[in-house]
């Protein structure tokens, strides 16, 4: 069987070699077989391929992540829209946002979502976890989870109690780059919030520096982290642009999986498990495609059933973002390097040394603050730009100026993952409801008015000039609402869609097994219970590194018990 070359630079070149593999594959057994390439696909493949014993085979709908813009991190608007790396997937009309369809990208290529992604790195809060475990998952408490966290990191600090430095995914923690950035966090301090000085170790709550999954300057992904490496041993095999189609039944055990490569139907076969790892929108998706979820509506679409599961495509959450968006009279932003001459020298820089404004994703400070006093931890996100530009680019400023970002992180409205068609090849109908319940709009609410506060402060008198987004329009409870509704946007933090639990409205247990299916389970944000404070690419890469020691057999690494800080 061809494997990859070493230098993993060319992957696969012609359509007769995609063939030549397609008739290889198509004869052998795997131990595993792993659907979707994407962050936790990645650390299974590697995992699991540890041992000369296994053999694992990778399915990957998308191409290898090829491009400098997919690894210059200021370049993250060009990644995350590129349509060559992204199912590039919409939602169903939002009923509680002005009825518009919205944007919901997701990685399609090798890495996943984190090959696209804004590269911040954050675990979450320490009570997201021991919140799972209250639902009678107790080996998903923060205790359990926080070595598994430590294994996967190698933070550039260096570690401690709370962070790991010998892990395969690099952390970098961000500086301060322009004057606008320090202005947010002295304006922070002055309006009354907290600092911390590592929000992934004791204290998330508070303003500080940020993480990001960067090293030497560049993105660093779940395939520079953990796949590339694994591209060598005999063990591994990967697919790409293969889409999957169904998951092979043998009564109530998965047996194997049913894919396209280039229009040749193709069926290998998992000896031991197969892994579902495609995501919070396409793990529900071919769960369902595959005969396994709410038996009305596999029924309204002739799909022969195999299983009810009626929590399939269910309980989906994601964060809402907003920002607040200020012209700047001094000229310390980072505009200047987004165009012209200024965008190439920055370009430049970044080719020789990687370093300079392009060895950063822009987004190197932020907070976690709670809406209002009697909460224990946080529920809103501030991120802040020294630049006005949305990621699409619809609502940048020519000229000067910095936003804040308003992100929803404890959302209580919930949404769907459904099918459209048995057609493996149409997208699924996805719909999130934002801000479909009073506590969420009360959190928008809340959560503006503290960010509009905060850009008061004196810190930014001298560089203040104006709010261009909402503008000085919108001041009531009535207006900031509107407003909300008409320019949130995704967070693209999906997650929850098949969930873990032990109700009947879950998916799978605490092993990630598939309620009463055998061999079968699903590893992505799709398990989350509920989704966690902050970016959502660090828990993603826990989840894998936890339960592949739970597949493999091996003893899970010992809880550790550190302290951690509560609002209140």
């Amino acid at each position: 069987m061809r494997r990859f070359p070493e230098s993993a630079s060319n992957y696969f070149n012609s359509e007769a070699e995609i063939g030549e593999i397609v008739v290889a594959i198509a004869t052998k057994n795997f131990d595993y077989v792993i659907v979707g390439g994407g962050t936790a696909g990645c650390v299974l493949a590697y995992r699991l391929s540890e041992s000369a014993t296994n053999t694992v085979l990778l399915i990957e709908a998308g191409p290898p992540i090829s491009g400098l813009m997919s690894k210059i991190p200021a370049a993250l608007d060009f990644a995350l829209h590129d349509d060559r790396f992204n199912w590039s997937y919409v939602t169903d009309p939002e009923p509680y946002m002005g009825n518009r369809r919205m944007s919901c990208p997701r990685g399609r290529a090798l890495g996943g979502s984190s090959s696209i992604n804004g590269m911040q790195f954050v675990r979450g809060n320490p009570n997201d976890f021991d919140r799972w475990a209250s639902n009678g998952l107790p080996a998903w408490n923060y205790s359990h989870c926080l070595p598994y966290f430590k294994r996967m990191e190698c933070f550039q600090r260096g570690g401690d109690d709370y962070r790991g430095d010998q892990g395969p995914l690099h952390v970098s923690p961000a500086t301060i780059q322009t004057p606008l950035d320090q202005a947010f966090l002295d304006a922070a301090l002055q309006a009354g919030h907290g600092y911390s000085d590592d929000n992934n170790g004791f204290r998330q709550d508070g303003f500080g520096l940020s993480d990001k999954n960067t090293y030497r300057g560049r993105r660093w992904s779940a395939f520079d982290a953990y796949l590339k490496p694994a591209l060598v041993r005999e063990n591994l095999h990967v697919e790409t642009d293969c889409l999957t189609h169904r998951i092979i039944f043998d009564n109530n055990s998965a047996i194997g999986v049913e894919y396209d490569s280039k229009g040749v139907l193709t069926q290998v076969y998992a000896e031991k498990e197969v892994l579902l790892s495609a995501g919070s929108i396409n793990s529900p998706q071919l769960l369902m495609l595959s005969g396994v979820g709410d038996a009305e509506q596999l029924n309204r679409h002739g799909l022969p059933l195999v299983k009810h599961l009626p929590g399939v495509g269910k309980n989906l959450q994601d964060h809402l973002d907003l920002r607040v968006q200020v012209k700047c009279k001094q000229p310390v932003s980072h505009y200047p390097s987004s165009i012209g001459i200024g965008r190439v020298a920055a370009g430049l820089k970044w080719l020789v040394a990687r370093s300079g404004v392009c060895a950063t994703n822009l987004l190197d400070v932020a907070g976690y603050i709670c809406s209002r006093a009697e909460l224990a931890c946080p529920n809103i996100q501030s991120t802040f730009m020294a630049i006005a530009a949305s990621y699409d680019g619809s609502q940048s400023f020519a000229g000067h100026g910095y936003q804040a970002h308003i992100d929803l992180m404890k959302p209580t409205s919930r949404g769907s993952i459904s099918l459209q068609s048995a057609n493996p090849k149409d997208a699924p109908s996805i719909l999130f409801n934002y801000l479909q319940t009073e506590e969420d709009r009360r959190v928008a609410i809340e959560g503006f008015k503290l960010t509009r506060t905060l850009l008061a402060q004196q810190s930014f008198d001298k560089f203040r000039d104006g709010e261009l987004l909402p503008g000085c329009g919108v001041n009531t409870d009535e207006e900031i609402l509107a407003w909300a509704k008409v320019s949130g946007e995704t967070e693209y933090h999906p997650t929850s869609s098949c969930s873990m639990g032990l109700s009947d409205d879950d998916v799978v247990d605490g092993d990630l097994k598939v309620h009463e299916i055998d061999n079968l389970r699903v590893v992505d944000a799709s398990i989350m219970p509920t989704v966690t404070n902050g970016n959502i690419y660090s828990p993603v890469l826990m989840i894998g590194e936890k339960v592949a020691d739970s597949i493999i057999g091996n003893t899970p690494l010992e809880s550790e018990t550190v302290e951690f800080y509560n609002h209140n």
